[in-house]
């Protein structure tokens, strides 16, 4: 059942500082392919705890983090964990950029008695958390975690500055999406006030591709089909021959499907990826314009995100990937009572 955190519970900023002021060995845990915002807060707890004299350890079920964000500190504390073992033992177990508990490594119960924290931005958030800190309007979890190192009076270094505006910066598209709000300009003015220089990280964001990635995105630009009302859809794949092929890893598609929504006219942008084990995922991007968001497109097979960027599972075969993605994209788009097309 999906819920929608669209008002902010300052309480819950005070909850979720006083619980990582108790405990002394924090879990930290990211979402399966992680993105700027995922690193960017992970990275930014970790030096938060460290400096607080905190045991703090990180997880995700990903082989690899994206290259793009090595500058970022504790970047290489990250450690690939698929099942966890969670145990009432004194840990607490925080849930960053996760939109449910099974985004990130599994073995986690909601009925069990452990302490959990959970900060999110999505608005289908479940608030699977012992303390649920979340904001569906927030532009980013970093946004969030902002807001919580405010509400707790902790020291923002400039190594967490660079963190935290790094989340904002890729969630926001640059700050040209439409969860940028003056809120969202004034914590990176804050940001910015404490170190962190917009210039320098544009370029390690945006300038970062290495020609294994090129090679894998020509596959996928070559492969783009573009239809419906006004050519508002764009569609593509990447398969795992590609990546073999190119030399690229899973992590090359960062930022793949954001790309074809630069297509003019295009409101609604999904890339399928094929993993190695033969699984397809969607990546789902979306703008003002398009029949239906991201995230509600997502939701249909089980997925989840926000309405601008979403993604999930597609149970298809490879070759059946892109022309399937073309009918259930249109499907959709009839369920809203457009005209035939």
């Amino acid at each position: 059942m999906m819920t929608m955190n669209r008002i902010l519970d300052v309480t819950s900023l005070f909850k979720a500082s006083d619980a990582l002021r108790g405990h002394d060995t924090w879990a930290v845990f990211t979402h399966r392919k992680s993105d700027g915002d995922a690193v960017g807060s992970a990275t930014a707890l970790f030096e938060a705890g460290i400096n607080a004299g905190k045991n703090v350890s990180w997880f995700s079920p990903d082989e690899k983090l994206p290259e793009t964000y090595r500058y970022l500190a504790h970047f290489e504390d990250f450690r690939t964990c698929e099942d966890f073992t969670f145990k009432d033992d004194g840990t607490l177990y925080v849930f960053l950029d996760c939109a449910t508990e099974i985004r990130s490594v599994s073995g986690y119960d909601v009925s069990a008695n452990i302490n959990s924290l959970n900060i999110d931005h999505h608005e289908d958030n479940s608030l699977y958390g012992r303390v649920n800190c979340v904001y569906g309007l927030a532009s980013s979890t970093c946004e969030m975690l902002y807001r919580v190192f405010m509400a707790g009076n902790w020291e923002i270094t400039p190594r967490i500055a660079e963190s935290l505006y790094t989340g904002i910066f890729t969630d926001t598209g640059g700050f040209s999406f439409s969860n940028t709000t003056q809120s969202t300009h004034n914590i990176a003015g804050a940001l910015i006030t404490l170190g962190v220089e917009p210039s320098v990280m544009a370029d390690r964001i945006r300038q970062n591709k290495n020609p294994a990635d090129f090679q894998l995105w020509a596959r996928a630009l070559s492969r783009v089909q573009v239809f419906g009302p006004g050519n508002i859809f764009a569609v593509s794949a990447v398969f795992a021959d590609d990546f073999r092929e190119a030399g690229a890893d899973m992590t090359g598609t960062e930022g793949l499907s954001q790309m074809f929504m630069t297509l003019r006219g295009v409101k609604l942008a999904v890339v399928a990826t094929e993993y190695p084990d033969g699984t397809i995922r969607l990546s789902v991007r979306s703008r003002e314009g398009s029949p239906f968001g991201a995230g509600e497109f997502a939701r249909r097979f089980g997925g989840g995100g926000h309405e601008r960027a979403a993604g999930c599972p597609f149970d298809v075969q490879a070759d059946e990937a892109v022309p399937r993605l073309r009918d259930e994209i249109m499907k959709a788009y009839h369920e809203r009572g457009n005209p035939h097309q």
